[in-house]
């Protein structure tokens, strides 16, 4: 009989910190540890849920430790360890969980030659919402007596749509510019931010991947090499429109690589398995039913208005800029790799922009005598024009470009920054009509229930409908539903 009204609202957004630890020991076929130079931290499985009043999140992370060893050469060896994380809640469950699970916090050291010991802490950031429908009804009225004349205004139903452990697969070709390898060490890869398109029930991302890969070359020199693979991929969204808004997140959770010969029989191809987590938060505009027309012999029908909250997500904007630094390096080597440990910033308003200021802080490996590590810290700056108040900032960094000459270090690493968030309203919709339960009488006018635009007076409604103003007022002179008119 009636067409309902769907919104959702938030119940909870907090905070959640998780540890991951453990003690691991080197495979047989590893040399002992002389020096640890870079610890690589992913997420291989993440989940967040709100069940019987408990908040939690858990997952697995999975590390891949660079390491000189006492051979003197570079090695590299793969963990995992789990995490989990619960908090105790006033809301008892949720329809929708969206969290956010940022960089981790990693520490690495030695227990001993053949052990390492590794410490994360995991933040998370979540928010919950709660489906809140609202269904316009009439009481003692048949179906055949109503008649919805107005659907005006919207909320937003929040969904979330996921594919997960998603495989992508590729062959690169090294240059011939880089030398010739022997063995791989290891393999990493970053998925940037994704550009999404909706459409009636599917979403369709694009989005990078840079990888990198760090290898033992027949000279026995290190060498690393990066790639770029842009990806399509479809996701099904029950409920998404063409209008709908979103935003779209892609979290590489394992990536192998192994050498083979390429077509002229030199050991150039790196055929690359990454599987990856896809998912999409969309935010569909919903109608909902604000005025009825019916008919009855009765004007002393009375409207009950409900006032609901509206969540409308904000577009996601992304940003992209080049940050670069340079550091003293008199006892440095030749650069082998280099990774970002940490994006750290904040932000202040400047008017109607945000300003965020932050630093880089970017790890390099080099070998000169032997493979030594530092840390290079490199500040940037950059300012997000018409910013909303409320937007919320995030920002990654793909892997970084370095360059040794005369003792100085020159590192460039690409940035990206978006800026999304909500904006919230509220709206009053018709809840309950109560009306005569006499029989419907065809032949009487129709008693109209008009909702005013804002700034529209009882002068403006009573031309409106050709009604002289004393009868308008008089019609409406019990009715205490100051933005519900009775049209007699």
């Amino acid at each position: 009989m009636n067409s309902s009204f769907e919104n959702w609202k938030e119940i909870l957004k907090t905070t959640l910190n998780a540890d991951a630890s453990g003690e691991f020991i080197l495979p047989n076929d590893l040399p002992d540890v002389k020096r640890i130079l870079n610890v690589c931290t992913t997420y291989k499985k993440k989940e967040c849920y709100l069940n019987n009043g408990e908040l939690t999140a858990e997952g697995e992370l999975s590390y891949g430790v660079i390491y000189c060893g006492d051979d003197k050469k570079l090695h590299c060896m793969s963990c995992s360890a789990p995490f989990s994380s619960s908090v105790q809640s006033r809301e008892e469950s949720a329809d929708a969980v969206v969290s956010d699970f940022l960089p981790p916090d990693t520490q690495a050291r030695l227990s001993n030659p053949r052990k390492l010991s590794i410490k994360s802490r995991i933040t998370v950031n979540v928010t919950a919402f709660e489906k809140d429908e609202v269904a316009p009804y009439i009481e003692g009225v048949q179906d055949s007596g109503l008649q919805y004349d107005e659907k005006t205004g919207a909320s937003y139903a929040v969904s979330c749509a996921k594919d997960d452990g998603v495989p992508f697969s590729v062959d690169v070709k090294l240059p011939d510019t880089c030398p010739e390898p022997e063995e791989l060490l290891c393999s990493r890869a970053l998925a940037g931010i994704p550009t999404v398109t909706p459409s009636d029930g599917k979403a369709d991302m694009s989005f990078d991947i840079q990888m990198m890969f760090l290898y033992r070359a027949t000279d026995g020199t290190v060498a690393s090499y990066r790639y770029t693979a842009n990806v399509e991929h479809g996701i099904d969204a029950d409920g998404m429109t063409s209008g709908s808004v979103c935003r779209g997140r892609v979290d590489v959770t394992e990536i192998t690589g192994d050498l083979t010969t390429d077509a002229s029989g030199e050991m150039r191809l790196i055929e690359a398995d990454i599987t990856y987590d896809a998912e999409v938060i969309y935010e569909t505009a919903v109608n909902g039913v604000y005025v009825a027309d019916m008919y009855s012999t009765e004007y002393e029908s009375t409207a009950v208005t409900a006032d609901i909250p509206l969540r409308r997500a904000l577009p996601v904007n992304v940003s992209h800029i080049t940050v670069s630094g340079e550091a003293d390096d008199e006892n440095g080597g030749s650069v082998v790799t280099a990774a970002v440990d940490g994006v750290r910033y904040g932000t202040e308003r400047e008017g109607d922009n945000t300003a965020i200021d932050g630093e880089l802080e970017v790890c390099v490996i080099e070998n000169k005598d032997e493979f030594v590590s530092r840390t290079v810290q490199i500040p940037f700056r950059f300012v997000l024009r018409n910013a909303a108040d409320n937007a919320e900032i995030k920002a990654s960094a793909g892997f970084p470009s370095v360059r040794a000459e005369k003792n100085r270090l020159y590192v460039d690493a690409e940035l990206y920054i978006s800026a999304g968030g909500a904006e919230y309203g509220e709206a009053k919709v018709v809840r309950t009509m109560n009306i005569s339960d006499k029989p419907v009488n065809k032949n009487a006018p129709p008693l109209r229930l008009y909702r005013p635009a804002p700034g529209e007076c009882d002068w403006d409604i009573a031309k409106k409908y050709r009604v002289s103003l004393y009868d308008l007022q008089k019609a409406n002179e019990k009715n205490d539903t100051h933005n519900i008119y009775i049209i007699p």
